[in-house]
């Protein structure tokens, strides 16, 4: 509670507000939280990456590589990095699943395709950190269970 009551204290200083309220926006296969706040009249995203498990340059790295390719990511209004608060924009809480129906299914799916073709072309080699065995690894660690078997099991 003491963490969020921080984070709560540098967002409404960086949005120069009084005050604000604050709620979970989404959750995260990490130590990552994020938190949707209201200010001026608009709505901002508020990541909490606690700094002894999370780094939040790769994060600000992948957000500016992708989003200097025309991809909506979220941009990066304001960053405390020694206590892992990051003051995102806010991309809304609509889905693609939310949104996709036989008659939006073409036009989102060619959009998606779309980015995903200009991250890839952002993502060549020595940009970003290779997708190999190892990470595969590391980030199949957090489940320790895939249909009644352990991961580690697999090989």
């Amino acid at each position: 509670m003491e963490r969020v009551q921080a984070l709560q204290r540098w967002a409404a200083q960086q949005l120069e507000v009084d005050s604000l309220d604050i709620a979970p926006a989404s959750a995260d296969a990490s130590f990552r939280r994020y938190f949707r706040v209201t200010a001026k009249g608009r709505d901002y995203i508020v990541m909490d990456a606690p700094p002894a498990h999370e780094d939040c340059r790769p994060f600000i790295a992948v957000a500016k590589l992708f989003g200097d390719t025309g991809v909506h990511v979220p941009q990066v209004l304001a960053q405390n990095l020694e206590q892992g608060f990051l003051l995102l924009t806010d991309l809304g809480n609509t889905t693609y699943l939310s949104a996709l129906s036989a008659d939006t299914a073409r036009e989102l799916y060619l959009a998606s395709n779309d980015a995903l073709i200009q991250i890839q072309h952002a993502s060549r080699p020595g940009v970003l950190p290779e997708y190999d065995r190892a990470l595969l690894t590391r980030e199949l660690i957090c489940f320790p269970s895939v249909c009644g078997r352990s991961t580690s099991a697999r090989r």
